[in-house]
């Protein structure tokens, strides 16, 4: 179908994607076979004030064979009138009450049928000319599993503030919270993209997760031997704004914690020893022995009480002795000539 009628909603704005200029490297005469089918799909609960961007930017890639999918979760805003502007280019749609994100993104990869899928949320966007550069890798490179870019973070006005250039290859590296994940090498959802064989091996998302669905989802894809590959190029954008839940870092971070734990400890986790000892060291340096500190301080216990407490926990959990946190813990207390457990 013709894009031409999205120059109606342009609203007076300017500038990707409120233009209505699409991609002049797809020809409009393209044989839609020759294009692996991609599937968008797009959770959203009254994001009315993001959600024409997002679509935008999807439509107007001008891809020859998308499949584009809104699982809406019963929106009392504005969202499904500015859903139904774009109805005749959306492959299916739906606004009813769902259970949280995860569970809108798994109703819509039910409905999915390309051999490439991907989700953004209702207040990110793509660039322009994503979908073309993501074809065109799978196509030179089909045995990819996942593929990822860069990720533009910009501001809620949509003004660019940072970016991100995942660099995780292997579980070792995606398991590594400390020095791999938290150091800006992770991956950004909206510029990562997956195939559908991949799917059907590892299936849909855990519902009962909230906050890191999306890791759960790439080191399961991993595990499975799935092949990672990037492209330097930016993909999408990441919008940060004051409610979003990524915001809530105390409880991704516990959410994150409880989610590897079992991988650290299980034997069927194919990576090293020596990894192993020291990922599980840092787990229990951060879940175990912060943890202790933080509640024998609220207790107001002795200190004899405290450091016999701590003792303990290091005794029983010797792989603390190898996390990095507790080393320079002990190094800048020693340097600033405090006691340890104080």
């Amino acid at each position: 179908m013709s894009l031409d009628y999205l120059s109606s909603h342009s609203l007076h704005k300017s500038d990707w994607p409120w233009t209505n200029q699409q991609q002049d490297c797809i020809s409009k005469t393209a044989n839609i076979s020759t294009y692996p089918r991609i599937s968008i799909i797009t959770p959203s609960y009254n994001q009315g004030i993001f959600i024409e961007e997002t679509i935008r930017s999807v439509l107007l890639q001008g891809y020859p064979n998308l499949e584009y999918i809104i699982i809406d979760g019963g929106s009392t805003d504005n969202t499904v009138d500015i859903i139904n502007k774009y109805e005749p280019s959306i492959y299916y749609w739906v606004s009813e009450p769902d259970n949280g994100q995860t569970h809108a993104i798994n109703k819509g990869l039910a409905k999915a049928t390309g051999d490439i899928i991907a989700y953004i949320n209702s207040d990110d966007y793509y660039l322009p000319g994503t979908l073309l550069k993501v074809a065109e890798h799978f196509h030179q490179f089909p045995d990819t599993d996942l593929l990822h870019g860069v990720c533009r973070y910009v501001n809620q006005q949509g003004e660019k503030i940072g970016e991100q250039f995942g660099d995780i290859q292997t579980l070792e590296e995606i398991l590594d919270l400390w020095d791999v994940w938290w150091k800006k090498r992770q991956f950004v959802q909206p510029e990562v993209f997956w195939t559908r064989r991949i799917t059907e091996k590892i299936g849909f998302l855990k519902e009962e997760l909230t906050f890191v669905m999306d890791y759960d989802y790439w080191c399961r894809i991993i595990q499975a031997d799935g092949l990672v590959r990037k492209i330097d190029s930016e993909l999408s954008c990441f919008r940060c704004t004051e409610h979003q839940k990524s915001n809530q870092n105390l409880k991704v971070a516990a959410e994150l914690l409880h989610l590897i734990q079992p991988l650290l400890w299980s034997s069927s986790t194919i990576i090293s020893l020596q990894k192993r000892c020291l990922l599980q060291g840092n787990w229990l340096y951060q879940a175990v022995f912060l943890e202790q500190v933080k509640m024998s301080i609220q207790s107001n216990d002795r200190k004899q009480k405290r450091y016999a407490k701590l003792l303990k926990i290091i005794l029983t959990n010797p792989q603390i002795l190898l996390s990095s946190g507790f080393v320079n813990r002990i190094k800048s207390l020693l340097k600033n000539n405090v006691h340890w457990m104080d």
